[in-house]
């Protein structure tokens, strides 16, 4: 009985280490899914933070596409009114005199100069004919010159011409705004789009992270239920041999007590012999009647 005691009870000890061990790694698991979920947690505040981010950004760019798309159509209509005032600028130059000159006079002289000066490109003269073309090249030129210059400066007067040209003035300077403005809000866009790819990349990468960190606190979280229940297991395994042991030790202890309560009823019924015999006893064994109910 007391070898198989011996036995339950160094049985009982390895168990409880067991139990130990695994209350230990339950805990260390729980604390790394713990931090893990705390790491993720984080990681996803961030997610949302630069989703709400990219979104303003990606919302501000479509804002600008559509300024841009609405802009467009109208600086090509500026454009053309320009366009169109230009032509009717020429029309005007190439058909309206001055008092001291006429448009068709400038023309004619140009056409004459292109003429001699092709003629001295591409036809071999002599020297007296080929000075005589350059006098007469230098000459157009110069009254070329004076009869635009007077010309423009006659003009100038013109009411009808000032007024073209200050409408062209006017629309050039709206044309060209306009197109200024396209630029600016399409370099915007640009950088918007590099500013998105960037938040979007980010955003992935984040995103990645918080998976890894979800995988890992779903693996250590395993891990520590697994623990939880092997903790269970032991326990009960623990509890179930301490029963064994308690009833064991219950046995050992009435059957210790029988068979010392056997051996003083033996020794109290010598006694009680030789005490009926009128043998003298000692005090303790008087005490051993008394125990053995004898006395």
């Amino acid at each position: 009985m007391t070898e198989l005691l011996d036995e339950f009870e160094q049985k009982r000890e390895q168990i409880r280490q067991i139990v130990e061990e695994h209350i230990r790694k339950r805990d260390k698991a729980s604390e790394e899914a713990s931090i893990h979920a705390d790491e993720r947690d984080l990681l996803n505040a961030k997610v949302k933070e630069l989703r709400e981010a990219a979104k303003q950004l990606i919302a501000e760019k479509g804002s600008l596409i559509e300024e841009v798309q609405k802009l467009r159509p109208e600086k090509e209509k500026e454009f053309e009114d320009l366009s169109e005032l230009r032509r009717e600028y020429r029309k005007i130059r190439e058909n309206v005199g001055t008092e001291t000159v006429d448009a068709s006079e400038i023309r004619q002289k140009e056409k004459e100069l292109q003429r001699l000066v092709k003629r001295q490109e591409t036809t071999e003269l002599g020297r007296d004919e080929e000075k005589k073309v350059v006098t007469e090249i230098r000459r157009l030129n110069n009254e070329i010159k004076k009869l635009k210059g007077r010309f423009e400066k006659e003009l100038e007067g013109n009411t009808q011409v000032r007024d073209l040209i200050s409408k062209i003035k006017e629309k050039k300077e709206k044309a060209e705004g306009m197109k200024k403005s396209i630029e600016e809000i399409s370099s915007k866009i640009s950088q918007l789009s590099e500013k998105i790819n960037t938040a979007l990349q980010e955003l992935d990468e984040i995103r990645r992270k918080s998976d890894e960190e979800h995988e890992l606190f779903v693996k250590f979280g395993q891990e520590s239920d697994k623990e939880h229940e092997a903790f269970i297991q032991s326990k009960n395994d623990l509890r179930d041999l301490e029963k064994v042991i308690f009833t064991l030790r219950t046995k050992d202890r009435s059957t210790r007590k029988k068979e010392k309560e056997g051996e003083l009823q033996k020794r109290a019924s010598v006694l009680f012999d030789k005490f009926k015999n009128g043998e003298q006893l000692t005090t303790e064994d008087i005490l051993v009647l008394q125990k053995a109910g004898l006395l």
